[in-house]
């Protein structure tokens, strides 16, 4: 008798298997959404939040966090002061982080809307527009992707909680 030539069944389906796998992971990369670029920068939010909030109550001194729709820039006052100096070099130098002192989103389509453009954190914990403004209420963030909300990031104002 002849051996037959050809693929066996358990062949073909652990090949299908195999390409039905791959078409799931390749073809959102292939499509350009890019959730995942969206999800770190989110992550980046939340982190710089806290990291200022919890900076200034360690420092006792204010913290400023100036943001823009793709990057967060944190500033600590280096002495006590009620000025109401904005968000720029004459607040105070860079606060420093492990890595670099800028969170940014480096993909264009990744932005971020509803955050006020200055974020002052004091030294009780409580979150301000203002150098010696009152804390805020309820602010809710939105880190976007291509104008499709990804993630959105709330704080309190009057405690400091980041979610």
């Amino acid at each position: 008798m002849r051996r037959q030539r050809g693929f066996t069944m358990v062949e073909l389906i652990m090949v299908m298997v195999m390409v039905g796998v791959l078409a799931a992971i390749g073809i959102p990369k292939l499509m350009g959404g890019n959730t995942t670029g969206a999800l770190v920068f989110g992550d980046q939010v939340a982190s710089a939040l806290r990291h200022a909030q919890t900076s200034a109550v360690s420092h006792r001194r204010v913290v400023c966090l100036a943001t823009t729709e793709r990057t967060l820039v944190m500033r600590i006052r280096t002495a006590p002061s009620t000025t109401t100096e904005p968000c720029t070099a004459a607040f105070g130098p860079l606060l420093q982080r492990a890595d670099n002192d800028t969170y940014d989103s480096s993909d264009t389509t990744v932005t971020m809307t509803g955050a006020p453009a200055n974020l002052y954190f004091q030294p009780d914990g409580t979150i301000t527009d203002a150098p010696a403004g009152a804390p805020l209420g309820n602010v809710s963030i939105a880190i976007q992707l291509a104008g499709k909300t990804q993630r959105t990031i709330a704080f309190e104002g009057s405690t400091g909680y980041v979610e």
